[in-house]
């Protein structure tokens, strides 16, 4: 309970660089979501939905459709989705659905292939499937985090379920992701120092010290031409291929 309550108390710095997760630009998130979900249309299901913040980017004429997993919406979130159920049995019918969205959603599920079958099971041929997940951050969420994913495996699982993918774009440059997670790891001391070794409360401004130099070097250096290798997190955009193509053995 204590370590949520500093998390709680955290997101007041969020826009500061003092804040560990800094370099996730709250204000460039919500921009690019708003360019990614404001174009869907028709009906959109959000899995993993936890307190339907998604909702707000979509206008009244869109069917919001919030479902998220029973223990973690109510030992986790304490929310209350439209849906409770498993992404991979999706109480949903057959090409019912015109988008779906997974933001931070398929690192959760313990067999993702079989998730992205179900999305595509339930979306209508052509539309639209948005994922946002990580490559390379903590574990969160436990013990509900179960893998990470590479581009490659990303395009690979999403051919098999019978999708295009139409566009994959990495997040934080190699520095800016070294950055982050020294800034994690840093905040992670913290952590500990409060709840449990309070003797090295002493430490607590050296330590907030180390994240804001962490945090500016990041997004310095980060400034310099650099590779797409080691991202953060990935976005991407794909969209359900015909049910009468070749590929699904028509």
């Amino acid at each position: 309970m204590r370590a949520r309550l500093i998390r709680r108390m955290l997101k007041r710095f969020r826009m500061l660089p003092i804040h560990p997760q800094w370099l996730l630009s709250a204000r460039e998130e919500r921009r690019a979501l708003g360019r990614v979900l404001k174009p869907l249309r028709g009906r959109v299901l959000d899995i993993g939905c936890a307190g339907g913040r998604l909702r707000r980017y979509f206008s009244s004429e869109i069917k919001y459709i919030g479902l998220d997993y029973p223990d973690t919406a109510l030992a986790l979130y304490a929310t209350r989705p439209d849906l409770y159920a498993d992404a991979r049995h999706l109480p949903i019918a057959t090409a019912s659905v015109d988008a779906v969205v997974l933001k931070d959603v398929l690192e959760h599920v313990p067999e993702p292939q079989c998730a992205l079958d179900e999305c595509a099971r339930v979306l209508r041929d052509g539309g639209k499937m948005v994922i946002w997940v990580p490559f390379i951050y903590p574990i969160h969420d436990a013990p509900y985090d179960f893998q990470r994913f590479t581009e490659h495996g990303l395009i690979t699982c999403l051919d098999l379920a019978g999708f295009e993918v139409e566009y994959l774009q990495g997040q934080l440059k190699p520095v800016e992701t070294a950055a982050l997670l020294g800034s994690l790891a840093l905040a992670d001391i913290m952590e500990t120092i409060l709840t449990k070794y309070r003797v090295f409360v002493f430490l607590l401004p050296l330590l907030v010290l180390g994240v804001l130099i962490v945090n500016v070097l990041g997004k310095l250096i980060g400034l310099l031409p650099a590779g797409t290798f080691m991202p953060a997190f990935y976005r991407m955009q794909a969209v359900r291929r015909s049910r009468l193509s070749k590929d699904e053995g028509a």
